[in-house]
């Protein structure tokens, strides 16, 4: 079942076009990736699903419910930093209960809640820790708990494993996957890096400034480029 449909998006800055008429459907459940190089127009499409930017035309629908008119936080989207953005005055359990708590949930529902979100990334027992005390992959763990602990519909995971390094991007893209598959939400993930993409999509669109050049499973686009800039970005993976 489609989940998200995305209609005739477009968006300029100033003469600039940074997504020209933009379709895409994406299936409920679905891991979804928008794959291209900087400047191809893949953050600004994710910051339009989340709300955070408007587009100058087109639609945007979820399970059939209109997104354009609502603001972000009406959205039920869960957004998973390439920064982490984690408060480094709180705690771990204070920073995944954060949303919770400007919802007004009892206490002891935030309390299971964060519980059950930190033994899904695997942090459990590390409630008490604050930010500064943890790794990059641990930081990325909390900013990803945090997005699925609101029970969000869909994540967005902006270059979320950027600012680690080789070895701990390799782990990461295994546990995100399983977490992916053990919550059983829509993942949409941004990335310029191919290898991430074949190792984690279920599905993907590549980009190039502001179009979707072809969209497949890994196999699909990757064995069978269409065009030259498919051929030449796949060219290396």
């Amino acid at each position: 079942m489609t989940a998200l449909e995305i209609s005739g998006i477009s968006k300029k800055f100033g003469d600039r076009a940074v997504l020209d008429n933009i379709y895409l459907s994406i299936a409920d459940g679905e891991f979804f990736f928008l794959l291209g190089p900087s400047g191809c127009g893949k953050t600004t499409l994710l910051r339009i699903i989340a709300g955070l930017a408007q587009p100058d035309s087109g639609s945007l629908r979820f399970r059939d419910v209109d997104l354009l008119p609502l603001p972000p936080e009406k959205r039920n989207i869960g957004l998973v930093f390439q920064t982490y953005a984690l408060w480094p005055h709180m705690t771990v359990f204070g920073n995944v209960a954060y949303g919770l708590k400007l919802k007004h949930m009892p206490s002891a529902e935030v309390s299971k809640r964060v519980a059950d979100a930190l033994k899904i990334v695997g942090l459990s027992g590390m409630e008490t820790r604050k930010p500064g005390t943890l790794s990059g992959g641990e930081q990325q763990r909390v900013s990803l708990a945090r997005a699925l602990v609101l029970e969000s519909s869909i994540v967005l995971l902006d270059e979320p494993l950027s600012n680690l390094d080789a070895k701990l991007r390799k782990e990461m893209r295994v546990e995100i996957k399983r977490i992916h598959q053990a919550v059983g939400k829509t993942f949409i993930y941004v990335t310029h890096d191919q290898e991430e993409a074949a190792a984690m999509a279920d599905r993907m669109a590549l980009m190039n400034e502001g179009h979707i050049i072809q969209v497949g499973t890994p196999k699909e686009v990757m064995e069978h480029p269409k065009g030259r800039f498919a051929e030449e970005f796949f060219g290396k993976a």
